[in-house]
């Protein structure tokens, strides 16, 4: 369950959130199965929050702060998240069906087992992303920097991928 405190200073609104993030930098907030269904947090410093089980379904993240953030489980389908830096993100098991990653700097964050089916990952850096047991059917790999040839072995649905630019014949599984 998300911290009541926490989620009432996220209400609050970008600039009382990031404030707040800059004074107390030991704490890692706490918003597990929290209702975010819709909400704008644009601009966002979510570094290291625990987001676990969340629903984010439609929200919008564009250039939020979200390294190291827990994601695990959450639904996050439909949601934008263009230009967001993601590095080392942890989402095993989310839902990113239909999700907006472009321009994203997703260095080494973690997908293992997360629904990935038609997200757009296009002109994002992708080195040292796992992508193991997730589900790419008709994820937008376009113009990506950084794919390496055994990212996305144990994915499901490889060939369904798109990977226009993305050096797709040194991808390709054995």
């Amino acid at each position: 369950m998300a911290h009541p405190e926490h989620l009432e200073i996220l209400q609050a609104g970008v600039r009382t959130w990031n404030r707040w993030r800059q004074n107390n930098d030991k704490i890692r907030p706490n918003l597990r199965a929290a209702d975010l269904k819709g909400a704008d947090l644009a601009g966002f410093d979510l570094q290291s929050v625990y987001l676990s089980r969340a629903d984010l379904s439609r929200a919008y993240l564009f250039e939020a702060n979200l390294s190291q953030t827990n994601f695990r489980d959450a639904n996050l389908s439909h949601c934008c998240l263009i230009g967001t830096n993601l590095q080392q993100a942890y989402f095993s098991g989310a839902n990113l069906y239909q999700a907006y990653l472009s321009q994203a700097n997703l260095t080494g964050t973690y997908f293992g087992h997360a629904n990935l089916e038609k997200a757009t990952l296009a002109d994002s850096v992708v080195a040292h992303t796992y992508f193991s047991q997730a589900n790419i059917k008709e994820t937008d790999f376009s113009r990506v920097k950084d794919l390496q040839p055994l990212q996305l072995r144990m994915a499901h649905n490889f060939e369904q991928a798109i990977l226009t630019e993305a050096a797709a014949e040194q991808v390709l599984p054995p």
